[in-house]
C-alpha cells in the first residue's frame, strides 16, 4: 500500500519550486537596480530664533527615524545659524530605484530630513521636511540639485518629534 505522501510527491516538488521563485522574486524585488544620490539645499529663515541655538539635520528613510530617541547623534549635518538664517549647502540624500517599475526602494532612499533645533534652556524643536513626493514626482533625483527655502517662527516649529512619522 502507497502512503498518501508517496502519490503526491509532484504537489510538494511543484510547491517547493512555487516557493523558491517566489523567494528569488522577493530578491530581486528589494536588491536595487541603481544607486545614487541626490543634493538637497536648504536655506531658512527662523523668526525669534534664541541666541546660541545648534540645529542638526537627519536625514534618512521614513522607517529608520528614531523619533523621541534621537538626541543629535549621528546627525548627516550640525549648523550654527547666524542672523536667524539656517543654510545647508549640500545635504546628500541616497535613493535606491527597484529593478521592474520608476519606483524607489523605500528602505533605501531617504524621503524624510528632520533639523533638530537645540536652545539652551529649552526643550528640542523640530522641524519635518517629507521628500516621498518629491522623489516620486522627479523633483529631487539623482544628478540633479534641489532647493527649499523656507520661513517660519520659533514658536511654530513642533516639540514632538513622533508625530513625523505618519507625515506624507
Amino acid at each position: 500500500m502507497e502512503s498518501i505522501h508517496y502519490r503526491r510527491r509532484g504537489f510538494y516538488v511543484l510547491w517547493g519550486v512555487l516557493l523558491l521563485a517566489s523567494l528569488i522574486a522577493l530578491g530581486l524585488w528589494e536588491t536595487p537596480q541603481r544607486s545614487s544620490t541626490a543634493k538637497l539645499t536648504l536655506r531658512l529663515k527662523v523668526n525669534d530664533l534664541p541666541a546660541q541655538t545648534q540645529v542638526k539635520v537627519w536625514a534618512g528613510p521614513r522607517g529608520r527615524w528614531p523619533g523621541a530617541a534621537w538626541t543629535g547623534l549621528g546627525a548627516a549635518a550640525a549648523i550654527r545659524p547666524t542672523d536667524d538664517k539656517v543654510a545647508l549647502e549640500v545635504l546628500p540624500l541616497p535613493v535606491a530605484y527597484r529593478r521592474w517599475g520608476k519606483d524607489t526602494i523605500p528602505r533605501r532612499t531617504a524621503d524624510l530630513v528632520v533639523l533638530r533645533f537645540e536652545a539652551p534652556g529649552q526643550a528640542p524643536r523640530y522641524l519635518v521636511l517629507p521628500l516621498g513626493e518629491d522623489w516620486r514626482s522627479g523633483l529631487l533625483r539623482p544628478g540633479r540639485k534641489m532647493s527649499v527655502s523656507m520661513e517660519c517662527r520659533w514658536g511654530g516649529l513642533g516639540t514632538d518629534p513622533a508625530g513625523f512619522a505618519r507625515l506624507e
